[in-house]
């Protein structure tokens, strides 16, 4: 009688350790899994800005070719000497400044 009950307590210990060793791995794999996680959105965040700041970038390129070629057509419409030359010119601007 003694022996049995002893072997439920053995039983039932066991069950309780293994019940907590499971809970454990649980709980750590929810914690790597949420790290990953966080890792993965801060490298999304960083990409997207990184994106925007391109983005923004060429822009200003862009309005500044624009603005360029408005001023170099502006003054060749004043002097009517629109050769060309001029046009290439002006082409190989706008291309170095893309370029860059």
């Amino acid at each position: 009688m003694i022996t049995v009950i002893i072997i439920i307590i053995i039983i039932i210990i066991i069950i309780i350790i293994i019940i907590i060793i499971i809970i454990i791995i649980i709980i750590i794999i929810v914690i790597i899994i949420m790290i990953i996680i966080m890792i993965i959105i801060i490298i999304i965040i960083i990409i997207i800005i990184i994106i925007i700041i391109i983005i923004i970038i060429t822009i200003m390129v862009i309005i500044m070719i624009i603005t360029i070629i408005i001023m170099i057509v502006k003054r060749f419409m004043t002097t009517r000497k629109t050769t060309t030359i001029t046009i290439i010119m002006m082409i190989a601007v706008v291309a170095q400044q893309l370029c860059w």
